[in-house]
């Protein structure tokens, strides 16, 4: 059964082009390893032209197979359930987690955390996050009004959002708040018993403060005995606003700034918080009164009414007349321009006049440099990489640079955190020049991505970030949103970049650590070289010395060959041991409960043992052993679903183990 088992996998895999050992396996239990069942769900709506080997696959949706594994938790992941799906043919809908249309979705991981639980979802792109609310209330039975839902990027969602316009990563963490909803009294016990638990441990804040179109984010890592009053003192102490005008949102209801941290019902050990500042009656007095109400300005003092009013009318005249106004006989890049350098000093320079001079610091050098100076040095001095891509008939392109891109708070940003390269795409000379520079350095998927954009798509701003030495496109944020979410999305993707450019400092410090004992051992070896010649030269005994030179060498191939000896006795002798420990095979033609067992090892060999289901699973490992595969050195896995079966406990029954009455078991060099 198990050859044949392994014979449908292999089949679906080239019927199917999926290259995910766990999902086949899956899709093919799901419909009891009937080969043809199982390719039609997979196939049923996809075109002629979406079924192709699985690199179209992995090409289409971004993701390597690797990644496309389901997230741990402590629940079977919620699955979409389509009713459409209940009245035609089995389709891929039916299999939990798995889109209809392979070729068009990407399915993304939810983990919820709610109060002590976590919820595993997992759901396409093409979803909605009612549709995230609508599998909790079917999980948790509460409504999907009562839902509030925190940790998605953007923080201006509603129940119509469709996923795939947030731009997630593969696996997120979303914490479900229900201010509204009491927990049941009859939990009440477990509850009181939770919050004692938190009141030593240590909870992990988000806090991201909003003033104007500044955002500024902390993190506070406090006890769960500490009181709100004293986290937003806290707070106090660092942005200098008083408590008593911090807005929070986060926290539920019917909680004060007396009760812990630990009894307000907040989730643990991550919460995240939003707080703005209650504007006084002192601070919300206007600078200036606005154009409907210059009528009812009254002076102060003054000669004349007549004369405030002419007055008035001067200074917002000049101020409006003020506002940087598109300049559109002149392009932004000219496409006659040969040289990069020359085409993006016009492009900073027309931008500098169209929108003023408080703008982004835009790099003046080709992409190729711009790649280097900000990803391809040390992880220290690395940064994100922004390709503004502007397009002057785009309706978009004006109000995006002069409300946004321009903004201080989003300049002040990008120069502490990006290094920006611009391009206009106004020309389709510079689009072409673009496209070939971008299928350099990014690959033809982001190249075609560029070319798909529609001028009404733009302008774009891609946020490039470098993983294990490839260059790729992390964001793409368009120019039709909002302030607040391009500040929210850079952040994001800052908050990313910080975490594996931490990985990266550490992995350099770590070479630049063996390049110095390496640079340390050659000194080292070469003054002793130079000593050896001093010698040689002074003594003139050079044949001497080279005599004695083979000798050293012959004497440390001969102690290596003879510890390379005792060792392999060793190992000969542990081998001979525990292979004696090993219980003999039954019979063939034996009665009782019998195990085959197959055993696929390094080199293309497999070996066939036959075991009683009583036997332990240190049987099973001391039989491999006594083969000549040493438990150091070799782990042994399960084929579906895939287990290390060295971690096992190793008094087990194989039985017990599940390696009964047959399973196949890969052995697997250690890394």
């Amino acid at each position: 059964m198990a050859d044949t088992k392994d014979q449908i996998l292999i089949d679906f895999q080239a019927f199917t082009g999926l290259d995910d050992f766990e999902t086949c396996g899956a899709i093919l239990a799901q419909h009891d390893w009937n080969l043809e069942l199982a390719v039609n769900s997979v196939m049923h709506d996809a075109s002629p032209t979406d079924i192709g080997p699985a690199r179209m696959l992995t090409a289409t949706m971004g993701q390597s197979s690797e990644s496309d594994t389901p997230m741990e938790g402590h629940h079977s992941p919620i699955a979409i359930d389509d009713d459409a799906s209940a009245s035609g043919p089995s389709t891929s809908a039916s299999f939990p987690g798995l889109p209809t249309n392979l070729m068009a979705t990407r399915m993304i991981n939810f983990n919820v955390e709610y109060r002590n639980r976590n919820i595993p979802i997992v759901l396409p792109d093409s979803e909605t996050v009612g549709r995230i609310k609508a599998m909790l209330e079917a999980e948790l039975g509460i409504p999907k009004d009562k839902q509030e839902l925190k940790g998605l990027i953007k923080r201006k969602v509603d129940d119509t959002t469709v996923l795939r316009e947030l731009y997630l990563p593969k696996d997120n963490v979303l914490y479900l708040l229900t201010p509204q909803v009491s927990g049941p009294s009859n939990n009440a016990s477990s509850t009181d018993r939770s919050a004692a638990s938190h009141r030593t441990d240590e909870y992990k804040l988000k806090v991201v403060f909003t003033s104007g179109s500044e955002y500024r984010m902390y993190h506070f890592n406090v006890k769960g005995s500490k009181k709100i009053q004293e986290v937003k003192q806290d707070l106090d102490s660092i942005i200098n606003v008083p408590v008593r005008n911090q807005q929070w949102s986060g926290f539920p209801p019917d909680v004060n700034d007396e009760t812990c941290l630990c009894d307000s019902g907040i989730n643990f050990p991550n919460a995240e918080f939003e707080v703005t500042e209650k504007l006084t009656t002192a601070s919300t007095q206007p600078s200036r009164p606005s154009r409907a109400h210059r009528s009812t300005v009254e002076p102060a003092e003054s000669d004349s009414e007549e004369d405030i009013e002419v007055e008035s009318e001067d200074f917002y005249d000049t101020h409006e007349d003020a506002v940087p106004q598109s300049r559109r006989h002149e392009p932004l890049m000219s496409p006659e321009h040969t040289i990069e350098v020359d085409a993006l000093e016009q492009f900073t320079r027309e931008f500098a006049e169209r929108y003023g001079e408080v703008h982004p610091v835009f790099y003046i050098g080709s992409l190729d440099n711009a790649i280097r100076d900000a990803l391809q040095c040390r992880a220290t001095d690395r940064k994100l990489l922004a390709l503004y891509l502007h397009h002057d008939d785009s309706i978009q392109a004006h109000v995006f640079c002069s409300q946004l891109l321009c903004s201080e708070s989003i300049v002040n940003f990008l120069s502490a955190n990006f290094l920006t390269w611009a391009w206009d795409l106004t020309h389709p000379e510079n689009m072409n020049k673009l496209i070939t520079a971008a299928t350099k350095h990014f690959g033809s998927i982001a190249a075609n991505q560029i070319r798909s954009y529609r001028t009404e798509q733009l302008p774009a701003l891609l946020i490039i970030s470098r993983s294990k030495a490839t260059n790729e496109v992390i964001d793409a944020i368009q120019g039709h949103v909002t302030l607040n979410e391009l500040m929210t999305r850079l952040l994001h993707a800052v908050d990313v970049f910080t975490e594996q450019k931490n990985a990266d400092i550490g992995d350099e410090r770590e070479r630049m650590a063996r390049e110095m004992i390496r640079q340390e051992q050659d000194m080292a070896y070469q003054e002793s070289l130079e000593a050896d010649r001093r010698k040689a030269e002074a003594a003139k005994v050079q044949g001497e010395i080279d005599r004695q030179e083979r000798e050293r060498v012959m004497a440390i191939e001969m102690e290596e060959e003879m510890k390379r000896a005792e060792e392999k006795a060793v190992k000969e002798a542990i081998e001979e041991s525990i292979a004696r420990s090993v219980p003999d095979e039954p019979a063939e033609g034996a009665n009782g409960n019998i195990s085959q067992l197959r055993f696929r090892v390094p080199g293309g060999k497999q070996i066939t043992r036959r075991f009683w289901a009583e036997n332990t699973v240190q049987d099973l490992l001391n039989f491999i052993t006594g083969q000549g595969f040493h438990m150091e050195e070799y782990k042994v896995l399960s084929t579906f679903p895939r287990r290390d079966i060295t971690q096992l406990d190793s008094s087990q029954t194989l039985e017990a183990a599940k390696l009964y009455p047959q399973e196949t078991l890969i052995l697997e060099e250690k890394q």
